[in-house]
């Protein structure tokens, strides 16, 4: 079977071996206390089905489950189908990015042949009902409904990337033997393994009790997918927590709690031999969990019927005695450490540690298919991992607390450029089921894809740096929701959506016809309104034809934004400087801001008078005017002149209204003043602001990216960033305010709430007669600025850090509609709306 064979990193083991790219890791930058009350999620993005939900937590998808097996997984499946069918294309593509069906069919009948009849009755059961409810939510793989071998696969993933390096610990009988002449050794890259854990008691801690905590550094696409914190109320056992993936029964990642007071964790090590006799890792560490409440019969469990497969060092805590353990844990050699014994490797007192090194000699041995064969070293050789986790224990023993776990996974090398999360507990949270977690970089950059990885898997993106949180069992509140309907989540009852509407604007044909030239400078709003509007009536016209005359609701919302960003240019000329009335328009070649005017409110008297005249008549009177005069210089009364004589003209006040006085009339238009581009025209007078409140690192890597992609739109114009805590009065008052980060996460975001035509919940906006919930759903929001009504702000805000990052660059494509809002949802096609007032 192929490994993976992608340069620096992704070999896909959930403890990845990592070649360093610069060869020192990222300097450490200082990190401010951390302090998270419980969390309680936006009532919009909890989804149930029956007595499970799921919701979004900090990077996190809290999924929770219960009951008897199959019905556990026919939750799971029903509540994550649309990961479960993104996790199966990643590991296909990760088996074979040039054939993913072909590489998946083949790691399928592997599965078959080794794993599936191995796993226990129950969790075939629950794996069964995971595939069951996935395929009934529509979850697909090369078009055919998600099944159980699929699953399976999904669960025996870490064993089939520990396979190769398996066999070549399993002698085959040959070794020792002499061959004339000998031929050369078979190469197989070294089994993938990148992660580091902890657990402490005694002498070691502050308290006495137990402190625990692991990180994982992996291949950037498949742990994308290990942000499920998985919650198991089963119907027999013990309640179970763990960090897993869509369609886990395990963790993968190896993190778990339950009800019992028992903490596991894991490092890999090397590969030992494979007995195909044995169950699978999955299976085992999953009746541990679930159906042990002592250090003594975890490890039995753990260590009956093994398959060799995913060498672990097994690190455990009871936090009911206060104990800890490390297990060592080949195929047929194992050992265990318990503080209870005062059992300690290299006098660490109250501490074990892993970070993929064996530390036993028998199980090092067993990593050699024969010592009789060609020599190996069995010699215990501390890396710079295991040298690092002796000076932090040297430096803080009998001080060890929580905050320990956070300054351990963020220093280097137990934290690098390539970590992915970070899990600690204590005896006091572990006790309540709660564990501190992040998930993301811990060193607080995002992790973009390689141009490489970009080719290879379409579907890989950039993983952002999230704050910690805290993972609790607390079951969110019920009740009933008030306003619009979420429409960017998954519907775990797989009802389908119907999306039908084409992307493209049809061929149009010229509404009316000629180009005329302004007669004088009053003139100009005539000659530079009328082609505008024409394109915007030739595209209704078009609307109108392909939907056999009638505009379906996408095709309004897409002459709303034609329309209001008229409305917008001429809201952002009024303000810059005193208006003049149309009729009174005076070209001045050192701004612009008159033309802004002429043009905006030109086109915006034009609609209403096509609303006056009805649109057949008034189509007329503009192609016979354009017809007659085409080339000509034209003035204002002879366009009123000629409008006078047709059906349906409205009479001279109408035209004073419009032309003679400053400002619009009632009643004109939908939406606000600004549209989220309104700032770009007046570039040098804008500002970037991202919010510090939370999802700082991240906020920050937006606001930069989105002051790179403004330069790339053409402004060249470095635009400058401030965080909210920087930001003055002074200028908040005179520039065009670009925020980074929701109302909660940016303080200069929560200010201009009112100003914004979108409203905001914890984790969850809602648009006209539509909500947002997702996590990966954001919205462009531009409204007028409380601080000075001359400039705009736009809110680019995420639900989530990843989702702000995306979003951020948007608003500098070349593409993007001049809409008031425009709508990222997760799963669907961007939006720009006008949002009536």
């Amino acid at each position: 079977m192929r490994r993976l064979a992608v340069p620096l990193l992704l070999a896909a083991g959930p403890c990845l071996f990592l070649a360093p790219l610069t060869g020192k890791a990222p300097p450490l930058r200082p990190r401010p206390a951390i302090v998270a009350p419980d969390f309680r999620p936006d009532p919009r993005n909890v989804q149930r089905y029956g007595p499970a939900y799921r919701y979004s937590q900090a990077g996190w998808i809290v999924l929770h489950i219960e009951g008897a097996p199959y019905e556990r997984g026919v939750q799971h499946g029903r509540l994550l189908a649309p990961e479960i069918a993104a996790h199966v294309r990643c590991f296909a593509a990760n088996q074979g990015s040039k054939s993913p069906a072909q590489a998946w069919k083949q790691t399928r009948t592997l599965t078959n042949a080794l794993f599936v009849r191995r796993y226990h009755k129950e969790y075939l059961e629950e794996m069964k009902g995971i595939a069951d409810g996935a395929s009934a939510a529509g979850a697909k793989f090369d078009g055919r409904p998600i099944d159980l071998l699929d699953v399976v696969a999904l669960n025996a993933w870490p064993e089939i990337e520990s396979l190769d390096s398996a066999l070549d610990a399993t002698p085959t009988g040959l070794e020792g033997r002499r061959f004339s002449p000998d031929g050369p050794a078979p190469v197989t890259r070294p089994k993938p393994m990148r992660c580091s854990a902890f657990a402490a008691t005694g002498e070691a801690t502050a308290d006495g009790k137990v402190v625990f905590g692991h990180i994982t550094m992996f291949g950037l696409y498949p742990s994308l997918f290990y942000n499920v914190w998985l919650d198991v109320k089963p119907a027999n056992g013990h309640r179970v927590l763990m960090q897993s993936y869509p369609g886990g029964i395990q963790s993968g990642l190896d993190y778990y709690l339950n009800d019992k007071g028992l903490l596991i964790c894991e490092t890999t090590l090397a590969q030992t031999r494979f007995d195909a006799r044995g169950a699978p890792i999955a299976t085992r560490i999953r009746q541990a969990m679930q159906y042990a409440d002592t250090i003594d019969k975890a490890v039995a469990i753990l260590a009956k019927e093994n398959n060799g497969l995913y060498t672990n060092e097994w690190l455990l805590a009871d936090v009911k005695t206060n104990e800890i353990a490390l297990f060592a844990l080949g195929t047929h050699k194992s050992k265990l450490s318990r503080s209870s014994k005062n059992e300690w490797f290299g006098g660490t007192k109250g501490f074990y540690w892993g970070c993929n090194n064996a530390k036993d000699l028998a199980l090092r041995l067993e990593t050699i298919n024969s010592v009789g064969g060609r020599p190996a070293s069995a010699v215990f050789v501390p890396s710079e991992r295991d040298k690092k986790w002796l000076q932090l224990y040297d430096k803080h023993k009998g001080k060890i607390d929580a905050g320990f776990g956070k300054l351990a996974f963020t220093t280097p090398p137990l934290a690098a450029f390539h970590s992915i999360d970070a899990k600690f507990t204590t005896t006091d949270l572990a006790k309540e089921l709660k564990t501190w977690a992040l998930f993301g970089p811990p060193l607080g950059r995002t992790w973009h894809p390689t141009f490489e990885e970009r080719s290879k898997y379409p579907e890989v993106r950039p993983m952002a740096s999230n704050p910690w949180t805290i993972l609790h069992p607390a079951a969110p509140e019920h009740g009933k929701l008030s306003g619009p309907p979420v429409v960017d989540l998954h519907d775990p009852l797989g009802k389908k959506k119907a999306d039908k509407e084409e992307d493209k604007a049809p061929p149009t044909v010229a509404a009316w016809h000629g180009t005329l030239l302004p007669k004088g400078d009053a003139d100009v709003w005539l000659a530079t309104a009328f082609p505008a509007y024409e394109r915007h009536v030739a595209l209704e016209n078009a609307l109108k034809k392909r939907g056999d005359g009638k505009l379906k609701a996408a095709d309004r919302d897409r002459l709303a934004v034609s329309l209001f960003g008229y409305r917008a240019l001429y809201e952002l000329g009024a303000r810059a400087r005193p208006e003049a009335p149309l009729s009174k328009t005076k070209i001045d070649v050192r701004q612009n801001d008159w033309h802004k005017v002429a043009l905006g409110k030109g086109v915006l008297l034009l609609a209403a008078l096509r609303t006056k005249m009805g649109e057949a008549e008034f189509e007329k009177m503009m192609d016979a005017f354009g017809r007659a005069n085409a080339g000509k210089a034209v003035s204002t009364e002879q366009f009123r002149a000629h409008a006078g004589k047709w059906r349906g003209a409205p009479g001279g006040a109408f035209f004073e209204e419009w032309l003679d006085r400053t400002g619009l009339p009632a009643g004109t238009g939908k939406g606000g003043p600004f549209s989220v581009l309104s700032f770009w025209s007046e570039i040098e007078e804008t500002m970037i602001v991202y919010g510090t409140g939370d999802e700082v690192p991240t906020n920050r890597e937006a606001a930069e990216a989105l002051q790179k992609a403004l330069l790339r739109r053409g402004a060249n114009v470095l635009v400058p960033i401030k965080s909210d805590r920087e930001a003055t009065a002074a200028e908040l008052k005179s520039h065009h305010v670009l925020l980074i980060g929701r109302p909660d996460c940016n303080a200069v975001t929560a200010r201009c709430r009112e100003a914004l035509p979108v409203s905001f919940g914890h984790r969850s906006f809602a648009v006209r007669e539509e909500a947002f919930a997702h996590a990966e759903s954001a919205a462009i929001v531009a409204g007028e600025s409380p601080f000075n009504r001359r400039f705009s702000v736009v809110a680019i805000a995420g639900l989530s850090a990843s989702a702000t990052l995306r979003a951020a660059p948007v608003l500098g494509e070349r593409g993007l509609e001049a809409g008031e809002v425009v709508v990222l949802p997760h799963g669907g096609k961007r939006r720009a709306l006008v949002v009536g007032r």
